[in-house]
């Protein structure tokens, strides 16, 4: 661990990470969370590859919602997961594999970087090795297995180390390493990127007034370079959140009672995952997103380092966690409304809970902390590796969750897609499509499965609907008729897929039968589809 610390801790958390997901890392071919997001996550990559190396002017106008436009910036783009991703969707890595292994990368890299912010905190290589291992571990990120940006957090702690690093030696290049971390988190997690900026400023200002009250001469050239790191990120990060701000006069904030419903609250902090081996018990204290339980093993550490009080920055991480608590509240707290009442940054964001993410982190440099307080006491080599051995593994066990639920991706060749390719472009609507009170339905998969052919889709499932969307289901209540007809025609579909296994046996036989007596409707063929068979109609 001395000789080579970053190589064993990599070793480590990836270890880590394999048993916290597994069967994950045996099927990353065939199989991902049980979730629609993976489907929408793996669309994102694949989209993202697609589109530098055909279109890059048009990247933000994904396949789906035809004919919308700025469609990738209905949801978080995860634009830089999806840059990482280009180099092995273009060496023919199958698109499970790439998200996988982007997902895993998630896990380990955030690890890692907290593991860089508390070994320069404090000084402990084991203290900042149990920090990676709760960042990496902690229940929310099981809460979170089927959302790939969530997992990307490795540049929350490395921003807030660059800050640190600027205090202590203010120079423009650590200055602009702050505001270029968090500019990565942007492209990473938009979620976290906001978080990160909030957190960023409230660190800033808690070191600004200790070095104030101490060395007031080095304040001038420490804000001023950090705010040539904020410039630089915002700076970077405009032309990405045009889009954003596009859509955001298109859809406007988010609805009240959606915000409310994913705001954590107190017990949100007692509720862990229903896979947790200790604490899945405590599941129904929480619901979706509000299972936020930090672990006994980390908040009892965090403890001994608030009663040891065994570095400068104990105080300051304890009450970051305790500000980040608040703000996860959201409209149910305090500090969260205000800043929802007086900005618009937070308005399209839909899960203030998430922000609890910022108190892991907080918690794990305080974990960090207090194991250096005991392992300082220790005076042999062999007492403090056992201590290390030994926390690592009540903290593994504690944390542990596996086997997660994993769903079995169709890998079979869908015939319906290669012949539609072979016919020319041409937008498409697959069939069934959801009812308004069922949605997304099927709409996540048939986006995955447009990786097959990337012509325009207007199906869609993202963070936001377009209206003309939801007019378009409202008319297809009641396909084929001449009105539902018109409207297709009218948005330029020129295929229609009817996927059999998707309705009941005398619903997709009705369906058929009407639609072959359509004068506008050309019946292809029957084919394969990734599922089973589905029925191909070209409209006139």
């Amino acid at each position: 661990m001395k000789r080579h610390p970053l190589l064993v801790a990599f070793a480590i958390l990836v270890l880590l990470t394999v048993y916290l997901t597994w069967p994950q890392a045996a099927v990353m071919n065939t199989s991902f969370a049980w979730h629609n997001d993976p489907h929408f996550s793996v669309w994102r990559l694949a989209w993202i590859a697609h589109a530098l190396r055909s279109d890059p002017a048009h990247l933000f106008d994904g396949n789906i919602f035809y004919p919308a436009r700025l469609t990738l910036a209905y949801s978080d783009a995860t634009f830089l997961e999806g840059l990482a991703g280009a180099p092995l969707f273009y060496a023919g890595v199958p698109p499970l594999v790439v998200y996988n292994i982007l997902l895993f990368a998630g896990f380990v890299a955030s690890g890692m970087a907290m593991f860089v912010l508390a070994r320069y905190l404090t000084g402990s290589t084991g203290g900042a090795l149990i920090a990676a291992a709760i960042f990496t571990m902690v229940p929310y990120r099981i809460e979170h297995f089927g959302h790939l940006e969530l997992q990307w957090a490795m540049w929350i702690p490395l921003a807030l180390w660059a800050v640190h690093r600027t205090v202590d030696d203010p120079t423009w290049r650590r200055g602009a390493l702050a505001g270029i971390f968090l500019w990565l988190q942007v492209l990473s997690c938009v979620y976290y990127g906001i978080f990160l900026a909030i957190t960023m400023a409230l660190l800033s200002m808690l070191l600004a007034g200790r070095v104030y009250l101490r060395r007031g001469d080095r304040l001038a050239a420490i804000v001023g370079w950090l705010t040539v790191g904020a410039v630089i990120a915002a700076v970077l990060t405009l032309p990405y959140a045009r889009p954003y701000v596009e859509n955001a006069r298109l859809f406007g904030g988010r609805n009240l009672d959606e915000i409310r419903r994913f705001s954590a609250t107190p017990i949100s902090y007692l509720s862990a995952p229903a896979q947790s081996w200790l604490w899945g018990w405590t599941s129904d204290f929480g619901d979706m997103e509000r299972r936020l339980f930090p672990g006994v093993v980390a908040v009892a550490l965090a403890g001994i380092a608030l009663a040891s009080r065994s570095t400068k920055f104990v105080w300051m991480y304890a009450f970051i966690a305790l500000v980040s608590v608040e703000l996860s509240f959201g409209l149910h707290g305090y500090l969260y409304s205000w800043i929802y009442a007086h900005s618009s940054a937070l308005k399209g964001l839909r899960a203030a809970a998430r922000f609890s993410i910022i108190a892991f982190g907080a918690l794990a440099v305080l974990a960090a902390s207090g194991f250096a307080a005991i392992e300082s006491r220790l005076r042999s080599e062999a007492a403090r590796q056992s201590l290390l051995f030994g926390v690592l593994l009540l903290v593994a066990v504690e944390y542990g969750s596996a086997p997660m639920t994993l769903t079995p991706v169709p890998q079979r060749a869908a015939s319906v897609y290669k012949t539609i390719r072979g016919l020319g472009r041409g937008p498409i609507l697959e069939l069934p499509l959801p009812h308004m009170d069922e949605l997304p339905g099927h709409e996540a998969i048939y986006e995955f499965w447009s990786i097959e052919h990337w012509f325009p889709l207007v199906n869609g499932y993202s963070g936001y609907y377009p209206p003309d969307y939801f007019a378009t289901i409202l008319r297809m209540m009641v396909f084929p008729d001449a009105m539902s007809i018109s409207r297709l025609q009218a948005l330029g579909v020129k295929y229609i897929i009817v996927h059999a296994d998707f309705y009941a046996p005398e619903e997709y036989k009705s369906l058929l039968r009407r639609m072959v007596e359509r004068p506008e409707l050309k019946a292809i063929g029957r084919f394969e589809d990734p599922v089973g068979v589905a029925d191909l109609f070209e409209l006139r």
